[in-house]
């Protein structure tokens, strides 16, 4: 057993000026050991393919636990449906969108309103009931002219809410890529949801 400690201790030697040199083989032996490590998570998380690893189906419950959250947690899909928040003027319903994140206004970036703003829109929605929903396929604009004159009340929670009053929720879904070209808008609304919203 002290030789065993004795061979681990020899691979780190101390210089004179006091820095810890390590050896060209336990450098080797880490980033080998973090590559077979990163490779399994990596394997686990991707679709099914030709490549198996030896002792996949072994160690996959290990794998899960310990790295669990597979490449959805850092990405969104970008065929998701998206809530555009607009409000109602004496000139017609407004935008009150603060995205794209990245813009000039946002100091590309830097300003974190318009991250806020789609905490703002999930806590109206948690607030509001799913009837409130009202299917509609035409233009956004169409969609919230038509939709009445009842909507439900609401308060705002939010510490800096940027909804007040009569504000309209369209649910829009990206036109996928490969329509990009059959399609005018970028963009098919689905649902549109109409509150009044006191701040």
């Amino acid at each position: 057993m002290n030789s065993k400690i004795r061979a681990a201790c020899a691979a780190f030697t101390r210089s004179g000026n006091g820095a810890v040199s390590v050896s060209l083989k336990s450098v080797v032996i880490v980033c080998a050991t973090w590559s077979v490590i990163v490779l399994y998570a990596v394997q686990e998380q991707v679709p099914k393919n030709v490549i198996t690893l030896p002792a996949q189906n072994k160690v996959k419950h290990t794998v899960v636990n310990i790295a669990p959250q597979g490449w959805a947690f850092f990405t969104k899909s970008p065929r998701d449906p998206e809530v555009v928040p607009y409000k109602k003027t004496p000139e017609g319903w407004q935008t009150l969108s603060l995205t794209p994140h990245a813009s000039p206004h946002n100091a590309f970036g830097l300003d974190r309103e318009s991250r806020a703003q789609g905490v703002e829109i999930a806590m109206l929605l948690a607030a509001a009931q799913k009837s409130d929903w009202r299917d509609c396929t035409d233009s956004g604009q169409t969609c919230l002219s038509s939709s009445g004159d009842t909507a439900r009340q609401l308060e705002n929670s939010s510490p800096d809410p940027t909804l007040c009053g009569t504000v309209g929720l369209l649910q829009e879904r990206p036109t996928p890529y490969a329509w990009r070209d059959l399609v005018p808008e970028p963009h098919s609304t689905e649902r549109v949801m109409v509150l009044e919203v006191t701040c």
